[in-house]
């Protein structure tokens, strides 16, 4: 029975007999690019041309197996040929000759010094984690993650202003905040309208609220005990409530476009939890590839991290649901139905 072992380094692929002396061999030196290739197809367990040719050649030598040092590798030859393929973590041939890589390199001939051994690997290995940082800068995932956190920074901020706002303008009209609970509406009176004087109940009205609230807070209007602002302090406050009125904006166009990603990257988890909270899951197990490995128990808390902690802790009770209680199945279905 003739064995073989078969190893892919960043100078080319070369085959070994029982002794580490070397059967066949290609070559992707001088070329980075090439060998970088080689080695990132292996990874994803793709056979490039290069192990191709090589698998060529041995089948053409009736070889009876092949025993390689990693699973990516195995895989790679199980698609390109019928000999069988061993995984063998630490085959001592395998190690003895990468051992003694350099010192073949340039006793050979195929490279001329240690330095450019050492030049070419460094190269390679520049290539491969630029080229694996592009490839994952391009994942859509990665795009959701920022959207979906984008969306939670501006609800942070949106909350913080518009408290700020609130705070000041109820020093002057103190029944509107406590009337206008929308966070948004408050914005966008404040923003139209400005100082109590300019409120009246066509301007109300244009912004969508209801009769019922309009009348109340026309009725309120004379009464309120107020301070007067000048024309200068009402003209920041108007600033202040257009920035909050734009954020909103800004997040609505975020939401629409998170929804198309979603739809494209994942249209079985927005179908399941809707965009927002599939966009959540996303972000907090990293990547879609992250998520679609956590088991359900995992997923169902994550967002709930804190008080995990809190109850391994303290003895408390642990959450039984993160961020897919948002989702209306389940935060609208009986405590027994939830799981």
């Amino acid at each position: 029975m003739v064995t073989v072992y078969l190893t892919l380094t960043s100078f080319g692929i070369f085959v070994l007999d029982s002794e580490s002396k070397v059967v066949v061999e290609q070559l992707a030196y001088p070329d980075a690019k090439l060998a970088s290739s080689n080695i990132m197809a292996v990874n994803d367990g793709i056979s490039p041309d290069s192990l191709k040719a090589v698998l060529k050649s041995l089948e053409e030598l009736k070889i009876d197996e092949i025993v390689v040092d990693g699973v990516t590798l195995a895989r790679a030859l199980s698609q390109a040929t019928k000999i069988p393929v061993r995984v063998d973590e630490k085959p001592d041939v395998v190690t003895g000759f990468r051992n003694g890589e350099d010192t073949y390199l340039v006793e050979s001939g195929k490279i001329g010094s240690a330095e450019e051994v050492s030049a070419f690997r460094r190269d390679v290995a520049l290539t491969v984690a630029k080229t694996t940082v592009v490839e994952a800068s391009e994942e859509k995932d990665i795009l959701v993650k920022h959207a979906v956190d984008t969306i939670g920074e501006i609800d942070k901020s949106v909350n913080v202003l518009t408290m700020r706002l609130r705070e000041i303008y109820s020093l002057h009209h103190p029944s509107l905040s406590r009337l206008v609970e929308d966070n948004k509406q408050f914005a966008q009176t404040v923003r139209n309208c400005g100082g109590r004087s300019h409120i009246n109940k066509g301007a109300l009205a244009a912004l969508g609220l209801s009769n019922s609230l309009v009348k109340s807070i026309m009725e309120n209007l004379d009464e309120d005990t107020g301070a007067e602002f000048q024309d200068a302090d009402i003209a920041i406050l108007r600033k202040l409530a257009e920035r909050i009125v734009d954020l909103y904006e800004m997040r609505h166009e975020l939401e629409e476009y998170l929804s198309g990603l979603m739809d494209t990257l994942a249209p079985n988890i927005t179908a399941l939890v809707g965009p927002l909270v599939g966009a959540r899951l996303i972000s907090l197990a990293g990547s879609l590839m992250d998520l679609a490995r956590k088991p359900s128990s995992a997923v169902q808390i994550f967002g709930a991290e804190k008080a995990l902690f809190r109850s391994l802790k303290t003895g408390a009770s642990p959450p039984k649901h993160g961020v897919i209680f948002q989702v209306a199945d389940i935060h609208t279905a009986p405590y027994w139905q939830r799981g």
